[in-house]
């Protein structure tokens, strides 16, 4: 009977150091991808507002082909942007429900 409650607390420690150990390095790596997410962030707030001060006078035509690129262009940055500040909002919407 003792040797039993050995056995099962011998597997209970070795599965608590392997849990421990795979929480850490999940933790890890979502400190990882917040930092990066953080950047990419920035690159495309810095982006959008860079796409913005260029064609502040509206010199790029919608007609020709560097107008259309560039259209394009401010298309793709305006929707992460929009991504990007829609789950921010969302996000503090749900740390002010959570309080």
């Amino acid at each position: 009977m003792i040797y039993f409650l050995i056995f099962v607390l011998l597997i209970s420690l070795v599965t608590n150091i392997f849990l421990f150990v795979s929480l850490r390095r999940a933790f890890y790596t979502i400190d990882v991808l917040e930092l990066w997410l953080v950047d990419f962030k920035g690159l495309v707030n810095n982006v959008y507002k860079k796409l913005k001060d260029i064609d502040n006078r509206g010199i790029f035509e919608k007609d020709d082909d560097v107008g259309f690129l560039f259209q394009e262009m401010v298309t793709i940055v305006e929707e992460c942007n929009k991504r990007i500040t829609d789950n921010d909002d969302n996000l503090s919407n749900e740390e002010q429900n959570k309080k």
